[in-house]
C-alpha cells in the first residue's frame, strides 16, 4: 500500500497563524470563524448578528425576543454558527420556531461543528448531497461548470444552489462586473468545508471504499491500491498528490463520475502493471488526470456522458481510436501533452465549447471532423510547433471567436476563418506565408507580431481590413496607400469642405521608435485631434471627450471627438518595425485642416516615442441606395473568389467583394464566374 503525507491545506495554515497571532493580540481579528481568533462581543452584539441574518434586522420581531435571546445564547459567540443559524431560522412561522428551537437543543451549545450540522440536517435529501459535492469537488468552481457536470444528477441545481445561498451554507461570487452565470462561481466557508469532509467520512470510518466520494489522500492509496473493499458507492475521487497504480485499482468502481488526479512533476504517477487499466464505470462525466502515464484513454468504452477532459503533461500520443459518442464532452484540455501526435475524430462532438492544444509540439495536424465541432469557440494552438496548416473545415466552427496561434513556427498558410472570429493571435508564427482568407469581422483584433515571412498579397490584405479594433503586422515604414504620413507622433490632414459638419472616419498607421524592456508589460495609446478656426488657437480633445487648452482659447473655436484607446500587453506587445494599424472617428468635423496626435504611456505614464504615423481618409457612399459602405477616392478592383467557390448563381453575402483602397465593400449580391 502507497501512503504518503497528509497535504496541509492553505486555509487551515492560515488560520493557524490566525490563532497564534490572535493569541498574542488581542484585538486582532483575522478569522472570524475560528473561535478565539476575534475580538469576543458581547451577548447583545451577537443577538444582533444572529436578528441580523433571522429577521434582516437587529432586534427580534415582536413576540420572537425570548427564542432568539435562548438561540444566540446557545451557539455561543460564533460569528459564522450566528450566521448559518440565523439563516436557517429566517423565513420560518412562529409555530415552527418552538419545535427548530427544541431540535437545536440536542446539538451541543457552542461547538462550531454541532451548531454548523444543525442547519445541515434541516437540508432534504438533494441538498445535503449538493453540499457535499460542494465541499469535497466542486468549492471555488464556476456555477456554469458545475451545472454542466451535476445538471443530471440534480432536479433543479439552480434552486438547490438558491437553498444553500440563503441558509448561509454557501455564498455566490461575482468574479466579474458583469451579471452573468459565467461570471459566479461557489464559495463555502474552510470550516463548513471540513464539516462536509467530516460527514462524508463517517459514512464508512473504516473501509473508505464504500464511500460516496474520497478527498484523503491516504484513504484514496488505500483504495487503488487493493487493500479495501470497492463497492459500486464511489462517486468522485479526488487526489492530490501522486498515485501508484494497478491495472484493477478502479476495477469495482462502476458509478465513478468525477476522476481527479493533480500532477506532481517531481512524482509522477506510477502505472505499476503493464496490462491496461480495466474501468467499467459507463457514467464518468469529469476526467482531469495531470501527468498521466499512459500512452492512449482505449481502456476507457464509454465517454458519453463525459463533460471535461483535462489531460496536461500527459504522456498520451492518442485519445482512442474510431468514432466515440461524446455528445456531452464540452471542454477539452491536452495542454503541454507534448507527445501527442493526432486527435481523434470529433465529429460527435457537437458540444464542444473548449480545445486546448496548448504545446502540444508533436502534433501534425487537426482532423478535418473538427469542422463538426461547431460550438467551439475558443481553440488555443499555442506552441504547436509541428502544425503545418489548419483544415478547410475550421472554417465551419460559426462560433469561434479567439484562436491562439502562437509560436506555430511551422505553419505555412491559413485556410478562410469564420467570421465570428473576434481575436487571432498569430505572433511568432516564422513560417507563416499566405493567408488564404479575408476578416469580415469588424470587430476583430489581428495580432502578426514576427511573421516575417508573410507574401506581399498577405500584408495587403491585413491592411485593408476594417475593424474597429486595430491589426499588428512586420513593416519598417508607413504604406505608401495612407495619403498622409509624416516623421514623429503628428500629422496633418486635408478634409473636403463637403464635409465639413458630419462625422468621419480615417485610418491610422503608426510605427514605435524603440523596443521596451521587459519588465514593462501594459501600454495605453492615445489617439488626439486638433483643429482650429485659425492658426493660432485651437482645442485638444481626447478620446475620452475631456478638453485640454492648447495655447488660449477663444470664443468661435471648435473641438472634434476622436480616438481610441488601446491597452497593449503579452498579447499584443509593443515592438519596433512592426505597423499598428486602427480607426479612428470624428465627430461633428468644422475645419478643412486636422491634425492628429499620438501618444503612448507605459505603465508608469512614461511616454514612449513614435517614430512614424499615416492618416487615411475613409468617406461615405451607397450601393444600390441602400447598403452603406467605406471606401477611400480611387478606382476599385474586383478579387476573383478560388475556383470551389465560384457559381453561376449569385454568392452569398461576404464571399463576393470590391476592395476599395483600403477599405472591404460587400455585396448582397453579385454574380462571379470564373475566367481561366
Amino acid at each position: 500500500m502507497v501512503r504518503g503525507p497528509r497535504r496541509v491545506d492553505e486555509t487551515d495554515m492560515i488560520e493557524n497563524i490566525a490563532a497564534y497571532i490572535s493569541s498574542r493580540f488581542q484585538n486582532s481579528a483575522l478569522i472570524e470563524d475560528i473561535k478565539g481568533s476575534y475580538p469576543k462581543p458581547r451577548f447583545d452584539e451577537d443577538l444582533q448578528m444572529f436578528c441580523k441574518y433571522a429577521f434582516n434586522q437587529k432586534t427580534p420581531e415582536d413576540g420572537f425576543d425570548e427564542l432568539a435571546r435562548e438561540i444566540t445564547y446557545h451557539v455561543g459567540e460564533l460569528p459564522l454558527g450566528l450566521k448559518v443559524i440565523g439563516s436557517h431560522f429566517r423565513g420560518l412561522s412562529k409555530e415552527q420556531w418552538p419545535m427548530e428551537v427544541s431540535r437545536l437543543r440536542t446539538y451541543r451549545n457552542g461547538d462550531i461543528e454541532s451548531i454548523l450540522k444543525f442547519s445541515y440536517d434541516a437540508l432534504c435529501d438533494e441538498d445535503k448531497d449538493l453540499f457535499l459535492h460542494i465541499a469535497c469537488f466542486f468549492n471555488m468552481e464556476k456555477i456554469t461548470k458545475v451545472k454542466e457536470l451535476l445538471g443530471q444528477r440534480f432536479k433543479d441545481l439552480r434552486q438547490s444552489l438558491h437553498i444553500l445561498e440563503m441558509k448561509s451554507l454557501i455564498s455566490i461570487e461575482h468574479t466579474d462586473l458583469e451579471d452573468s452565470e459565467y461570471y459566479e462561481s461557489i464559495n463555502m466557508r474552510n470550516l463548513l468545508v471540513q464539516l462536509g469532509q467530516e460527514i462524508v467520512r463517517k459514512e464508512s470510518v473504516r473501509e473508505p471504499g464504500q464511500r460516496r466520494l474520497l478527498i484523503d489522500y491516504t484513504d484514496i492509496c488505500e483504495v487503488v491500491s487493493g487493500y479495501t473493499t470497492i463497492t459500486g458507492s464511489v462517486v468522485g475521487i479526488d487526489s492530490k498528490n501522486w498515485l501508484s497504480i494497478t491495472e484493477k485499482s478502479f476495477e469495482g468502481m462502476s458509478n465513478l463520475q468525477f476522476l481527479r488526479v493533480k500532477y506532481d512533476l517531481y512524482h509522477p504517477n506510477i502505472i505499476s502493471s503493464p496490462g491496461p487499466l480495466t474501468f467499467i464505470s459507463p457514467k464518468l462525466r469529469l476526467l482531469d488526470w495531470s501527468c498521466f502515464p499512459m500512452t492512449s484513454l482505449r481502456f476507457i468504452n464509454n465517454l458519453e456522458f463525459l463533460v471535461e477532459l483535462r489531460m496536461c503533461y500527459s504522456k498520451l500520443e492518442k485519445l482512442w481510436d474510431g468514432i466515440q459518442l461524446v455528445r456531452n464532452l464540452k471542454h477539452m484540455d491536452l495542454t503541454d501533452s507534448r507527445n501527442l501526435k493526432e486527435l481523434p475524430n470529433l465529429s460527435m462532438a457537437t458540444s464542444l465549447k473548449n480545445l486546448n492544444l496548448e504545446g502540444c509540439s508533436s502534433l501534425v495536424e487537426l482532423p478535418s471532423s473538427i469542422g463538426n465541432a461547431t460550438s467551439v469557440h475558443d481553440l488555443r494552438l499555442f506552441k504547436c510547433s509541428s502544425l503545418v496548416e489548419l483544415p478547410f473545415s475550421i472554417g465551419n466552427l460559426t462560433n469561434l471567436w479567439k484562436l491562439d496561434l502562437r509560436e506555430c513556427s511551422s505553419l505555412v498558410s491559413l485556410p478562410q476563418l469564420p467570421d465570428s472570429i473576434r481575436v487571432l493571435n498569430a505572433r511568432n508564427c516564422e513560417s507563416l506565408e499566405k493567408l488564404d482568407c479575408f476578416f469580415y469581422n469588424p470587430g476583430i483584433l489581428l495580432n502578426f507580431v514576427n511573421c516575417f515571412n508573410l507574401n506581399q498579397e498577405a500584408r495587403d490584405l491585413l491592411i485593408e481590413t476594417s475593424t474597429v479594433n486595430f491589426v499588428v503586422l512586420p513593416g519598417k515604414e508607413v504604406p505608401a496607400c495612407f495619403t498622409y504620413r509624416s516623421h514623429g507622433s503628428s500629422v496633418s490632414v486635408k478634409v473636403n469642405q463637403k464635409l465639413l459638419h458630419t462625422s468621419t472616419k480615417f485610418k491610422a498607421c503608426i510605427l514605435f521608435e524603440n523596443e521596451v524592456d521587459n519588465e514593462t508589460y501594459y501600454f495605453d495609446l492615445d489617439t488626439l485631434c486638433v483643429y482650429t478656426k485659425t492658426n493660432k488657437d485651437c482645442i485638444l480633445l481626447d478620446n475620452k471627450g475631456e478638453d485640454d487648452e492648447v495655447g488660449i482659447q477663444k470664443r468661435g473655436l471648435v473641438s472634434c471627438r476622436i480616438g481610441s484607446e488601446w491597452r497593449f500587453s503579452e498579447w499584443y506587445p509593443f515592438i519596433t518595425d512592426h505597423l499598428y494599424i486602427f480607426e479612428v472617428e470624428a465627430k461633428e468635423v468644422t475645419s478643412t485642416e486636422l491634425i492628429f496626435y499620438f501618444e503612448i504611456f507605459d505603465e508608469y505614464s512614461k511616454a514612449r516615442e513614435i517614430k512614424e504615423c499615416g492618416i487615411i481618409h475613409l468617406l461615405e457612399h451607397h450601393v444600390d441606395g441602400n447598403e452603406k459602405m467605406e471606401t477611400i477616392e480611387k478606382e476599385p478592383k474586383i478579387l476573383i473568389a478560388p475556383k470551389m467557390d465560384c457559381q453561376s448563381e449569385p454568392m452569398p453575402l461576404g464571399k463576393c467583394i470590391v476592395v476599395y483602397g483600403l477599405q472591404i465593400v460587400y455585396l448582397k449580391q453579385y454574380i462571379l464566374y470564373w475566367s481561366e
